[in-house]
Formats: C-alpha cells, structure tokens, sequence
C-alpha cells in the first residue's frame, strides 16, 4: 500500500509569503482591509462560501493589486473564481493580523 506523500515546502512558501505580505501593508491600508474583511465576514453562505458583492470587492481589488499581485486584471467577477481566491487570500492575511503568535 502507497501513502500520497505531498511536499511540504510548497505550502510553507505559500505562507511565509502571507506572513510576509501581512508584515509590510501599512497601517492606514490595514485599517482599510480590516474593516472590508469584516464586512466580508457577514456575507457567507449556509456552507460557508463567500458571497461576494461586487462593490466591495472592487473596494479590496487595488489593495491586492498593490501588495500581493500587481498583474491581476479588473475584470475579477468575469471567471467565477478570482474573486473568492482574492478574498480568500486577504482573509488569511486578515488572520494573521487576528493572531500574530503564529
């Protein structure tokens, strides 16, 4: 019988860039996300998927842009998706604010 052995340095970098990425946003930019990731927070679902309105998520767009992908486009409701992994990404750097021990 074979185990999946999956590599772990792929996940590590993945974080440290958050932890990263989280360290250097300003503290006038971390306010701003704060306070959308909150607004954030009251639109999930039943499942916990998030739900999210276009005017806020066009609101945390240029933040992404500036600290974490300078290359992603406007169009982030087109596909589907790019709009939830933009959200799900800022709301794990929005943890680490939550929890800096870690």
């Amino acid at each position: 019988m074979t185990f999946p052995i999956y590599k772990k340095s792929k996940f590590d970098e993945m974080e440290n860039k958050q932890t990263e990425i989280a360290k250097d946003i300003t503290s006038d930019d971390r306010k701003e996300i704060t306070r959308l990731m909150v607004r954030f927070i009251k639109h999930k679902d039943a499942r916990g998927a998030w739900q999210i309105p276009r005017k806020e998520g066009m609101e945390l767009l240029p933040y992404f842009q500036k600290y974490v992908d300078p290359n992603t486009k406007g169009n982030i409701f087109g596909c589907g998706g790019c709009a939830k992994k933009m959200v799900d990404y800022m709301f794990s750097i929005y943890k680490i604010w939550q929890n800096p021990t870690t």
